[in-house]
Formats: C-alpha cells, sequence, structure tokens
C-alpha cells in the first residue's frame, strides 16, 4: 500500500516537474518580469483583498466582450479589428437572456454589495522598429508599454427589482518616464500616458415585470458575429493601439436610456443614446498614428435633436435565433471635408481640413443557426446617408454582409471563421482620389483559432485578419499563450505581427510587431 502511495507521489512530482520545465522554456525570456509584476501589483492586492474579505462571495462578473469590425477608407480598416474576442464572455447586453432580479430577502441582504474586479502590469516591447538617430526624435522601438492597470467594479441591489454598478479603470505607463519623456508629442502623452475614468455608471430595474430598464453610461451590443461588425453601431470602440486593447475595454460606454419588453420567445429593444461620443483614434505622433498634423474634428453637440436611437426585435427558436435592427446614428468613421485652401508662401496652397461624422440610417438582420458542433452566423445591413469630400451632391448608400462559422467539435478546441463584404453602391470614381481613397468593395476574413491544455489551465489563441480577397491590401497575425498560475491569477504572452500589403494604414503599421506580456490577478 505504501509503495502505491509512494509511486503516485512521484508519479505526481514527476509530471509537476515537466510542466514546469514546459512552461519555463515558453516564458524564459519573461520569467524575469513576473517578479517584477508581482511587486508591482503586491499593494493594490492587498488593498482590494482587504475590501473583498469585508463582502460576500460574488458569481464572476462578465467583463469582457468581443468587438471589432470593418468600415470604410484605409482610416476605416482601423476599425476592421479593434479589439478581438480570445475567450468571449458575452455580457447580456445583445443576448435573448432576460435578467432575473427577483430574489428572496435574505440573498438580498447577503449580497447587498458585491465589489469585484483586476489590477496587474502590461509590458509590450517593439522588436522591429529601430531607435531615432538623436532624442530629439520619439523612440518607438525597445520596450514601449510598462502599464500597471486596475479596474474596480460595484455591484449593489436597491430593494427587490432594481440593481445599480459602478465601475472605473485606471492606468500609468512607465515607457514615456524611462525614455526622452520631453521627444513625445503633448498629444501622445495625454492620450497613452495615463488615464483614470469611469466606465459603466448605470441603474437598471423590471418596473413592470416584463419591462426591463437600464439609465446610464453602458454597452449596447448587436450582432452574431465575433470578430467583425456590421449591425453592431451603437457604441464607439478604443482604436487607439490597434489590435492590442485590451477586450474589457474595446467598447466605449455611452449614457443611454434602454428599454426591453419580454413577450414569448421576442424581445423588443429601444435605446435612445444621449451623449455624441466617436472611436477614439490613435494621436498623431505615436506609433500607430505616424502623422504629425492633427485634423480638427467636428463632434455634434450632444442635445435633444442629436439624439442617437436604436430598435431591435429578436427571437429565440428551437436552434436558432434572429433579430432585426435598425439605427439612427452618427458615424463613428468620419470622412475628410477641405474647408478651405490657403496659400503659404514657398508652399503653395495649403489645404484646411476637418474630420466631419454623418448622420446615418442604418437597417439591418442577423441569424444565428446551431447544428451539431457548428454555429452558423450571419448579418447584413444597409446604411443611408454617408458623404465624403470628393462628390459632395449626394449622399451614398452602403451595403454589408457578413457570415460566419463556429466549430468545436474537436476537444478543447473551437475555430471560427469570419467573412465580410461592403459594398459602395451608385459607386462614383472620383472616391478614389484624395483625401476619400475609398474602392467600391472591401472583404475582411478573420480567422481564430482557440485550445486549452493541461485541464483549460495553459490556453493558445491564434487569430489571423486579412484586408482584400487574398489579403493584398494588408492584415495581421497574433499568437498568445495564458496560463492560470492558480485561479485568481495569470500571465499572458505572445507575439503581434503586422501585414502591410497595399493599404496605407497598414503599411504605416508595419514596423509595429512586438512581444507582449500581461499578468493580471482579479478578484
Amino acid at each position: 500500500m505504501n509503495r502505491i502511495k509512494n509511486n503516485q507521489i512521484v508519479r505526481t512530482f514527476q509530471f509537476c516537474r515537466k510542466k514546469s520545465l514546459m512552461l519555463q522554456s515558453i516564458f524564459s525570456p519573461i520569467r524575469s518580469l513576473i517578479l517584477v509584476t508581482s511587486l508591482l501589483i503586491l499593494v493594490p492586492v492587498i488593498v482590494v483583498t482587504d475590501i473583498v474579505l469585508a463582502q460576500d462571495a460574488s458569481d464572476d462578473a462578465e467583463i469582457e466582450e468581443a468587438l471589432s469590425g470593418f468600415d470604410e477608407g484605409d482610416s476605416g480598416i482601423e476599425d476592421a479589428l479593434s479589439g478581438f474576442d480570445e475567450e468571449e464572455l458575452a455580457e447580456d447586453e445583445g443576448n435573448n437572456i432576460k435578467h432575473t432580479y427577483e430574489t428572496d430577502a435574505k440573498n438580498r441582504k447577503e449580497n447587498w454589495n458585491t465589489f469585484f474586479g483586476y489590477t496587474g502590469i502590461n509590458l509590450n516591447y517593439s522588436f522591429k522598429r529601430e531607435p531615432p538617430e538623436d532624442n530629439s526624435n520619439a523612440d518607438w522601438s525597445g520596450l514601449t508599454k510598462v502599464r500597471p492597470f486596475f479596474s474596480l467594479t460595484w455591484d449593489a441591489k436597491l430593494g427587490s427589482n432594481w440593481n445599480s454598478r459602478i465601475s472605473a479603470k485606471t492606468f500609468y505607463d512607465f515607457a514615456y518616464g524611462l525614455k526622452e519623456r520631453d521627444s513625445f508629442t503633448s498629444e501622445v502623452l495625454n492620450e497613452l500616458e495615463k488615464e483614470a475614468e469611469l466606465r459603466e455608471v448605470y441603474l437598471e430595474g423590471s418596473p413592470l415585470g416584463s419591462l426591463d430598464i437600464r439609465i446610464g453610461s453602458q454597452i449596447v451590443a448587436w450582432g452574431t458575429a465575433d470578430s467583425l461588425r456590421v449591425i453592431d453601431v451603437l457604441n464607439p470602440t478604443d482604436n487607439r493601439e490597434y489590435g492590442m486593447t485590451d477586450l474589457e475595454d474595446v467598447r466605449i460606454p455611452l449614457p443611454m436610456t434602454r428599454l426591453d419588453y419580454y413577450f414569448g420567445d421576442f424581445k423588443l429593444q429601444a435605446v435612445a443614446v444621449h451623449q455624441i461620443k466617436f472611436n477614439k483614434s490613435a494621436p498623431p505622433g505615436s506609433d500607430y498614428n505616424s502623422t504629425t498634423t492633427e485634423i480638427k474634428e467636428v463632434i455634434p453637440e450632444s442635445k435633444a435633436e442629436n439624439t442617437e436611437y436604436g430598435l431591435a426585435l429578436s427571437g429565440t427558436f428551437s436552434g436558432w435565433d434572429a433579430s432585426l435592427h435598425w439605427a439612427q446614428y452618427f458615424n463613428d468613421e468620419a470622412y475628410i471635408l477641405i474647408v478651405d485652401m490657403n496659400f503659404v508662401p514657398g508652399v503653395g496652397l495649403v489645404p484646411t481640413l476637418e474630420n466631419r461624422h454623418s448622420r446615418l440610417t442604418m437597417s439591418g438582420i442577423a441569424l444565428s443557426i446551431t447544428s451539431s458542433n457548428y454555429i452558423w452566423k450571419a448579418e447584413a445591413a444597409n446604411f443611408r446617408g454617408i458623404e465624403f469630400n470628393n462628390v459632395k451632391e449626394k449622399k451614398f448608400t452602403r451595403t454589408e454582409i457578413l457570415f460566419g462559422t463556429e466549430y468545436s467539435g474537436w476537444s478543447d478546441t473551437s475555430l471560427s471563421i469570419e467573412s465580410g463584404v461592403k459594398h459602395l453602391n451608385d459607386f462614383d470614381q472620383r472616391l478614389e482620389a484624395n483625401p476619400d481613397y475609398q474602392r467600391e468593395d472591401r472583404i475582411v476574413t478573420t480567422l481564430n483559432l482557440m485550445q486549452d491544455y493541461f485541464n483549460q489551465t495553459l490556453n493558445l489563441r491564434v487569430l489571423g485578419m486579412m484586408i482584400g480577397e487574398w489579403g493584398e491590401d494588408g492584415g495581421l497575425n497574433r499568437v498568445s499563450l495564458e496560463y492560470d498560475v492558480m485561479d485568481a491569477f495569470s500571465v499572458k504572452g505572445g507575439v503581434m505581427m503586422y501585414q502591410p500589403g497595399n493599404s496605407l494604414y497598414f503599411q504605416s503599421l508595419n514596423e509595429n510587431d512586438r512581444i507582449f506580456f500581461e499578468a493580471r490577478f482579479s478578484f
């Protein structure tokens, strides 16, 4: 008996040793960073632990959402994949499951306040760029991100039918202080060095049984796709670091009033957006925006006549879901308008440019069908009211269609493919010229592979995206490994590589290939 027990111990030890040696080989370039990371997050972890211990345990919050999409122009390609879901945890924003607020009095008392969040550090190393010749130019080579981060969410129950949420995040990037800080533009430092902001802040409840209401800053995600966006138009996205933005930070919450009415197998949703915000783009002079000229952006005033609206009717049936969508909103992607021409001695005529946002009307449909180990997805939409500089006499319409499939028939493996095409109707050849740079058709295709090992403690994620029929307009490839060191602590490392192609935008990203690392503690 003792011999058997001893053999079991030996086998267990050998297994753990093999696993440890494998992980050492995988993470050997960043092994020394883990110690630094642990020290950097130790203090917030201690503080947060005190808070958590004062509260009752709660279920893990569904923070992360998939996001990405595609829009017109080379600048619009930036929105083709604002972020990508390596491990989609869908929030209740877009699904067809009715939120239940009724609990017994005892549970409400025990779970009155719930705090949860995460803290950690992000590191990026750019291995393709060369250092500048002198200290007067910004250095985007080598270590480009040393960013500790912290996020906290507070959920509270307010009586039997009402809940509230307040969430906030903050970060500070030490990479700029480690280099010649004065060589970076003020726009870069203001946008990328530090940030502290409230995200979701809302009150929700069920005043009439089958009617749910949510008021405040929130996210509403439409559609069935995981990587591309067609009908998902209500929330802008954070595109400052293309393909590198944290999943939970991709969509930008907006002040909204949202009503969900449930009847039978259907849900009718009405949304009013009260504040006008657009996509966050990389500031001029950053590694994701090499231009040095900042173009004035014209933002419509947030008043009653500029309110954005959305309607959605969705149904859940046996093996399939379907939904109809309508929205009237301002396009998140701006078009460049030449508003004036000025003569500059020695230079000639210099245009005065503005970024304008068209008010669009979208009508669309989404479909999801489950069959055996497959999920088939489709979206289609028509957009009216699109404006350009080179053809000012009319507004254009655009048709977008997306098809995708996800296969999960292999053990601990999921493979998904999505492809979308955009067709600009009644195309005018003048749109091909500067500053519009439009094409009649644009195609985007993504492939996402996910594999889990060692009882799902080691996770491999591979994402590929190509612009154009065969990737001729550029794309990207991202590979990452995430290891759950323990229940609440994980480390992740990987590599991002951009493909230039014929696209001016992806050509500008060609030098941004990098290695990334993250250590995260969740509570």
